[in-house]
């Protein structure tokens, strides 16, 4: 009966340690100086670089503290595409999340984006900066 306790014991311990190591490599995979959302565009969107997003829901990564962020918009964990923008102050929290753009051929010029929830706004190319496309 003690050697089950004991066994008991060293599997439970293991157990949680397993656990804790699991959760520690999770969480450097995430950079704490990022905040991102996840945005949907209707239609194929194009920077003002040249890269180009097929129309889907992707998740968009900002870097914090910066006001000249490369923000990478990820499908499925691969990231799609990097982009510069400018981040702009807005008076009030965004309600919902905004996309402007303007319909050139069959795509959509990405402007920019309001995220639902921030302060801010992020305008794409009106800084005369590029950025790199990913993807294949």
């Amino acid at each position: 009966m003690k050697l089950l306790r004991k066994r008991y014991v060293i599997g439970l311990g293991a157990s949680i340690l397993s656990a804790a190591c699991l959760g520690f490599g999770a969480w450097g995979m995430h950079k704490s100086s990022d905040r991102g959302t996840t945005v949907t565009f209707m239609n194929m969107t194009q920077f003002k670089n040249g890269a180009t997003l097929p129309a889907g829901t992707y998740r968009m990564e900002v870097p914090e503290n910066t006001q000249t962020p490369k923000v990478t918009f990820y499908k499925d964990g691969k990231p799609m595409a990097t982009v510069d923008a400018k981040v702009v102050a807005e008076a009030r929290k965004n309600s919902k999340t905004e996309i402007d753009s303007t319909a050139q051929g069959n795509t959509q010029q990405l402007q920019s984006i309001r995220p639902s929830g921030w302060n801010e706004k992020l305008v794409f190319g009106s800084n005369g900066a590029q950025g790199s496309s990913g993807g294949d």
